[in-house]
């Protein structure tokens, strides 16, 4: 049996995966620019390319913008 995560000392509950489609875009807070986009099912993909494009841009304060559909279609 998995061991329960814990936070603060406490037990947090027991809950299911769930998979959302997830469309979103990655700016730069400083200059506006789209540093990337994607669509996922997977909080890890996007948690991914958030450090990926940090990565590529050093510089630039990331801020992602969730959208209701894909970029392209």
């Amino acid at each position: 049996m998995p061991t329960p995560d814990m936070w603060n000392g406490e037990p947090l509950p027991a809950r299911g995966r769930t998979h959302t489609e997830i469309h979103y875009r990655l700016y730069d807070r400083n200059t506006r620019a789209l540093l990337s986009f994607n669509s996922t099912n997977s909080i890890d993909a996007l948690v991914t390319d958030v450090l990926r494009t940090q990565q590529e841009n050093p510089d630039a304060r990331i801020y992602a913008v969730e959208y209701d559909g894909p970029a392209y279609q």
